[in-house]
């Protein structure tokens, strides 16, 4: 592949051939670390079923943007994706980053939050530049969220990591569940739903439309709280409604 790279510039270069060589250079680096590739997908399992990613991504044609190079990372924990507590489905080979509930892009975790590579740069600087990153940025933190009790333990520190982290209650509700503490799970649970009401009380009403927090609905959204009460009765967990949903 390099041999393709002083062939061309990187002005000649397709996105593909540049995102092919970047990977290339990148990927002795992930599986010296015990990460598999699946197209531009790297994955590993830690604690025998927590998938942890990186994941290339060239451009986003839903957004119309081409000639950017994304490096996604993700966390796989099974039980906060599948909403389960036991009886999961069987370990896929590999998970993409969408497929994560810890979710975020290494530019964001870098001083500069680099956003995104310019593929018509040099491809063996970004490939230094990523390895550099994934090194100083990404993998302290896969190696010390490698199991259920280190990511309950420090999830919280590692806060730009964690795109989704308003359910961190919630899924540490799942959590613990799995790990068959219901008390503790059962309380996490009825603390994330008592949140979600709140959002609901909190709501108020501007030129006819309801807003909460940065969402904006037109009317109140109770679809949160219906599914919370809903999975709330599959996983046989006991939490506390509101007397009136109308009074919210």
């Amino acid at each position: 592949m390099l041999k393709l790279f002083k062939k061309k510039t990187s002005l000649q270069l397709s996105t593909k051939e540049t995102v092919d060589i970047i990977e290339s250079a990148v990927a002795p680096y992930l599986k010296e670390n015990g990460f598999k590739k699946h197209g531009r997908t790297y994955c590993r399992f830690v604690d025998n079923d927590i998938a942890q990613v990186v994941n290339f991504q060239n451009g986003c044609a839903a957004k119309g943007v081409t000639g950017i190079l994304w490096i996604n990372l993700g966390i796989r924990v099974p039980e906060c994706v599948e909403r389960k507590f036991k009886d999961l489905p069987p370990l896929k080979k590999y998970y993409h980053e969408y497929e994560c509930n810890i979710r975020c892009v290494l530019g964001e975790l870098t001083p500069d939050k680099n956003d995104g590579y310019d593929l018509t740069n040099n491809p063996e600087k970004i490939a230094k530049d990523i390895i550099k990153n994934l090194k100083k940025y990404a993998m302290p933190v896969f190696d010390k969220l490698n199991s259920r009790e280190n990511i309950l333990l420090y999830r919280r520190d590692h806060r730009k990591f964690d795109w989704l982290s308003h359910l961190r209650i919630f899924e540490e509700a799942m959590i613990y569940g799995k790990m068959g503490d219901i008390e503790k799970a059962t309380d996490l649970f009825n603390t994330h739903y008592s949140i979600s009401v709140e959002e609901i009380r909190s709501q108020r009403e501007i030129n006819g439309e309801t807003i909460c927090g940065s969402r904006i609905w037109s009317t109140p959204n109770f679809n949160h709280i219906d599914y919370l009460e809903e999975l709330a009765d599959e996983l046989e967990i006991r939490i506390i409604k509101p007397l009136d949903r109308n009074h919210l």
